[in-house]
């Protein structure tokens, strides 16, 4: 026994001092996003924080004992990658889906092209139906009907009638089954028939279509199989792996959903010590109040504080509210509605949304908004507005997510009232183009995602994939914002370009300040958490055109190399 502690007493302090041990990471070039460095190329780092900043001959001089780590020596470091907006398990069951988009997808299970016409969808479809096993469900992510046209059960049941088919819209806002998966899951009238009138429109049981609160009702059902443990589980080590990859090193999750079992599962992969980066959740007012009473609102967000473990925290006095829907399935809620007259949708009733929205206000919470329509941002300005006049608040930072379609009166308002933006820029990408020809128009689409107004205006603004419903690439996202070039080759509203630096802040500093969480992450700066991300090159130099051809080669989270 005596000699077993005295092994114990001699490995501790070994074990501990290794822990503590200085390294200096050296760079090509260091971009610190710190206003008060001056070109350095070397950062000094002990345990999980950045001690100092700064030449390489002076760290080392001043640290003569710290270990050199040149890996990175011929690479560009920038702080580490923040996905502030992402959904863990939409992203799970996406990678475990059968990937047929209009975008190409690279995962660490599959590499697939995008589609954007029916006949190549179908015949996509047609393949994966022809491989699978014998009664094997098939399961398929990115469907676009402006793409992709009107899908109905009946055209899935010609695809096959014995084999249950789930089709994912690329919104996740609609899901469309055919008649052997409605069975399979069990959904009839009885899911239904106590929505209100309006929730209805949005369900269509003889085409096996289901959106925004329609599909709201049959969730639970499809749910039980998307979200099995077994699949659940796989889903979220390859989203791992991919977030990696794209060189995060911390994500969050505004809207995580009200279920424990879930939420078990999360903690499990992305709680664990082991896993390369961050998480931190946000609660969703909506998915509570499909659970719980409006006057146990309050109390049900403060206890799913409670629900993280491990390196997943829900975050402190925030909360996700929504209010119009989808911008992939064109459910936004437009000021001048639609060119073919069809409406949008609101995801939370407007009484709902105004008592919910002054419940948190007035308690000191963040307000994270979904907001795609320039009519859904008027909803939400007001009851800002609104709040602010009745119970004025400093630093609120009130969130506008997503900002699909805005009007210039709305950029001042969003100034004027102190909120903040929260973007998805690759919105521009993907719909700018299609959407100029259906449903929006030519000139509110070129306008799509005003980033260039909210440069020119000074108003703080981060970008977001929202994964799945942008690649959860920090540099997609960048190339996105300061391009805008769209799927027709064309640039989309000139003006709206930002400045690589704009959009490098805007998945590092910018997206820290988003979260509240800047005093830690966002830069290179002494005192702040190690995160980094290294790239093959430089995106404020390199040519615009070519952010999205940067490598990743590593990140350092928490003062931990993470190579692949």
């Amino acid at each position: 026994m005596k000699k077993l502690l005295f092994f114990i007493f001699l490995i501790i302090p070994f074990s501990y001092a290794e822990d503590l041990k200085e390294k200096i990471f050296l760079a090509k070039e260091l971009i610190t996003l710190d206003a008060f460095d001056q070109e350095s190329d070397a950062i000094l780092v002990k345990k999980n924080k950045i001690l100092a900043v700064g030449k390489k001959n002076n760290l080392v001089t001043a640290y003569p004992h710290a270990e050199i780590i040149s890996d990175f020596q011929n690479d560009v470091i920038v702080p580490g990658f923040i996905e502030h907006h992402i959904h863990p398990l939409l992203a799970a069951i996406t990678m475990n889906s059968h990937i047929v988009a209009i975008d190409d997808w690279t995962t660490p299970n599959q590499k697939t092209r995008g589609v954007r016409n029916r006949f190549e969808y179908i015949a996509k479809l047609q393949e994966i139906n022809a491989m699978l096993e014998d009664g094997e469900p098939m399961v398929s992510w990115g469907f676009h009907h402006y793409f992709h046209e009107k899908l109905t059960r009946q055209d899935l049941d010609k695809i096959s009638n014995d084999r249950p088919i789930l089709i994912i819209h690329r919104s996740f806002h609609e899901f469309i089954m055919n008649s052997k998966a409605l069975e399979f899951f069990d959904i009839n009238n009885e899911d239904v028939k106590n929505l209100t009138a309006n929730d209805k429109k949005h369900t269509n049981l003889t085409e096996g279509h289901f959106s925004e609160r329609g599909l709201i009702a049959v969730m639970p059902k499809v749910m039980s199989y998307l979200a099995a443990p077994e699949r659940i589980l796989a889903g979220m080590q390859i989203t791992e792996g991919y977030l990696l990859q794209n060189g995060i090193t911390l994500i969050a999750n505004p809207g995580a959903m009200y279920d424990k079992s879930i939420q078990g599962a999360k903690n499990y992969i992305f709680g664990d010590l082991n896993t390369p980066f961050k998480s931190l959740y946000i609660p969703s007012a909506l998915y509570m109040l499909e659970h719980v009473s409006f006057d146990d609102l309050l109390k049900a967000t403060e206890d799913q504080l409670t629900w993280g473990a491990g390196k997943l925290e829900y975050l402190p006095r925030h909360i996700k509210l929504f209010a119009d829907g989808a911008m992939y399935s064109q459910n936004m809620m437009l000021r001048d509605g639609y060119l073919d007259g069809h409406e949008g949708a609101w995801l939370m009733e407007k009484e709902i949304f105004e008592e919910a929205f002054k419940l948190y206000w007035d308690a000191g919470y963040q307000i994270h908004v979904h907001q795609n329509g320039d009519a859904g941002l008027d909803r939400v300005l007001n009851v800002l507005e609104k709040n602010l006049k009745q119970n004025p608040r400093d630093d609120h930072r009130t969130t506008i997510v997503h900002f699909g379609y805005a009007a210039p009166d709305q950029v001042k308002r969003i100034k004027e009232l102190g909120a903040i933006v929260s973007a998805n820029p690759f919105y521009v990408t993907a719909l700018s183009d299609l959407y100029s020809k259906k449903g929006v128009g030519f000139e509110r689409s070129q306008e799509m995602v005003r980033l260039g107004d909210l440069e020119k205006e000074n108003i703080i603004f981060s970008l977001h994939s929202d994964m799945p419903m942008a690649p959860a690439s920090p540099l997609v996202l960048m190339h996105s914002a300061v391009n805008r070039i769209n799927y027709a080759n064309k640039v989309a509203g000139p003006n709206q370009r930002v400045s690589a630096l704009e959009a490098l802040k805007g998945v590092t500093i910018n997206a820290a300040y988003t979260l509240r969480i800047e005093s830690n992450y966002g830069s290179i700066s002494p005192g702040k958490i190690a995160n980094l991300t290294v790239l093959s090159a430089n995106p404020l130099s390199i040519d615009p055109s070519s952010i999205d051809a940067i490598k990743v080669i590593a990140t350092i989270e928490e003062g931990k190399i993470n190579q692949f």
